[in-house]
């Protein structure tokens, strides 16, 4: 094997409102890349200018103050919703299709700034984004011309470049608080206790795609909105899209402000009216108590799902996404759970660490990768666990590499353990009612597999439809209604089947997501398989579609 053989892989923070790219540089460290503006982190804005000429980041975020009908922002937050597209001239944008032009703004400038060629990358998202989340995540990647090693959770991108730069992390219990400008996630991370090896493992998630830091910039804008009403008995700004849009910019700056500061100035214009508006930090903290709350709810939720599961100490309490750097977070936490815990919250490189994690689990992948052709090729049987090198043949591979020993010994000792961000189950009759029935549940350790034996309600019934619902309940029985259908599958039974014949039903739940289920008539042994795509996401005669209206597009 040869040098070229083993490939340089990109890790990319795909954030709802700043996004960065980062690799592993000469000295085995990873590195963020600069943009073409000369900053770390790229704003996750898209401006039209043209349906030829796609603006993203700085300029486009600028762009919203005059020409605001044009511009695309905290398209992270739409990814599961399947009702949305931005419309510009007549032609509808998906969220991945967005998605994908803030992915070849990043690569782009990677290109230009560092004279990368960025072609494998780790696109990171939140820990509880689902099936659909993930597979429009991916699809945004493959659109901007990427081949998507892998998705990965952002809890784990920031405690595995938590771990490896604590040379104490062996054994500790690691809760990850990210809170970004769009999404909260909250996620209880184990680090195995394994001299030999490097063992992450999510031990359960929380998280709301709809809560982040643009909800408290919402509120200083409502609070500078309201004062200009009440003071010139004017409507509300948000009747001018762009007074609005740079008074929303103004709150985010003035949040930031509040970070070092105890009180902001805000003047406000509209309508020939100019009002100025003092905003205190006590008055902030107040105003969004309730945001602030709401991420503490889902934090004790976390670790009593965590507690459950044998968790009893946590050893760190990491800070994660730049909304983090609001005073009140790191008080209300210390408040909250310091002295319980026994642990005081820590800021992690808040917005870069999710990036750098990405590009180590890059690099372990590149690694994993070239260890595993090498081993194929050689002694090892296909299907078969392939086995950790002997120090022997780390150092050879060292030396064909050109990476140190330590860096393979690493990679290849290194495993990632996930949890289910749902729970799956299948309808059936309790007594009269109609339920859910769970067979795999929230938190379990991925992939997994569930297996029940259902009855069949009357005799000589000539199909039944098998119909799968995902939800958000650990309950083994869920009603109806908390459950949202992902799809179904008819089930062909045999001639003359009896009453409350057994029918064997066996869910599948891969590491990513991908749920197969197997029905097994065990009368007459007949069975029906099915695989249950994400609905909503693209087709590939859809995407070949997407991808050649994008070839008449430049991004920049």
């Amino acid at each position: 094997m040869s040098n070229d053989q083993i490939k340089r892989v990109y890790g990319i923070d795909l954030g709802t409102t700043y996004s960065a790219i980062s690799f592993i540089n000469e000295h085995g460290k990873p590195e963020i890349i600069t943009n073409s503006d000369n900053e770390r982190i790229t704003p996750s804005v898209v401006y039209f200018e043209s349906l030829e000429n796609i603006i993203v980041g700085k300029i486009a975020k600028e762009s919203a103050k005059t020409d605001p009908d044009r511009v695309v922002d905290f398209v992270k937050r739409q990814m599961n919703n399947l009702d949305w597209t931005f419309e510009i001239e007549g032609e509808s944008f998906r969220p991945e299709v967005i998605s994908s032009f803030i992915l070849k703004r990043l690569v782009g400038d990677a290109e230009k700034t560092g004279k990368h060629e960025v072609k494998d990358v780790v696109i990171t998202c939140p820990a509880y984004f689902g099936d659909l989340e993930r597979s429009r995540t991916r699809q945004a990647g493959e659109l901007a011309g990427l081949n998507v090693v892998e998705i990965l959770d952002e809890p784990v991108a920031a405690a595995i470049y938590y771990g490896l730069n604590d040379e104490n992390a062996k054994g500790k219990n690691i809760i990850v608080y990210d809170l970004g400008g769009g999404t909260f996630d909250v996620t209880v991370v184990s680090i195995g206790n394994d001299p030999n090896r490097n063992e992450i493992k999510i031990v359960c998630t929380e998280g709301d795609h709809l809560l982040g830091g643009k909800d408290w910039d919402d509120a200083i804008f409502n609070y500078y909105d309201s004062h200009f009403q009440d003071e010139t008995s004017h409507p509300s700004v948000v009747n001018d899209p762009e007074t609005a849009y740079d008074l929303r910019l103004a709150a985010e700056k003035d949040k930031q402000t509040l970070t070092v500061r105890d009180k902001v100035s805000r003047r406000v214009f509209s309508e020939g009216e100019k009002v100025v508006v003092e905003l205190t930090r006590e008055k902030f903290d107040e105003m969004t108590e309730n945001l602030l709350a709401r991420t503490l709810e889902l934090t004790e939720s976390v670790l009593e799902a965590a507690k459950e599961r044998g968790i009893e100490k946590i050893d760190a309490f990491l800070l994660v996404g730049g909304s983090t750097r609001m005073r009140q977070v790191p008080e209300k936490i210390i408040e909250r759970f310091a002295e319980r815990l026994g642990v005081s919250p820590m800021e992690v490189d808040v917005d870069e660490a999710v990036a750098k994690g990405a590009a180590i689990v890059g690099e372990f992948k590149a690694i994993q990768n070239y260890v595993i052709t090498g081993f194929q090729q050689s002694e090892n049987n296909e299907g078969e666990p392939v086995p950790i090198p002997n120090d022997d043949e780390i150092a050879q591979i060292a030396d064909e590499t050109g990476k140190t020993e330590e860096e393979i010994r690493i990679a290849v000792t290194t495993s990632i353990q996930k949890v289910a961000t749902k729970s799956y189950g299948i309808k059936a009759l309790k007594g009269d009612t109609e339920i859910i029935r769970n067979l795999i549940t929230k938190q379990t350790n991925v992939p997994a597999t569930g297996s029940q034996i259902f009855k069949t309600a009357q005799a000589n019934a000539i199909e039944i439809d098998l119909i799968v619902y995902a939800n958000n309940n650990s309950e083994s029985d869920v009603p109806l209604d908390m459950g949202e259908e992902i799809g179904n599958a008819v089930f062909k039974l045999p001639q003359n089947l009896p009453d409350r014949s057994p029918i064997e039903i066996t869910f599948n739940l891969s590491d990513e997501g991908k749920l197969s289920m197997t029905a097994v008539d065990q009368t007459f042994n007949q069975k029906v398989d099915a695989v249950f795509e994400a609905a909503g996401v693209m087709t590939e005669e859809e995407m070949e579609m997407a991808r050649k209206h994008a070839r008449n597009i430049m991004v920049d």
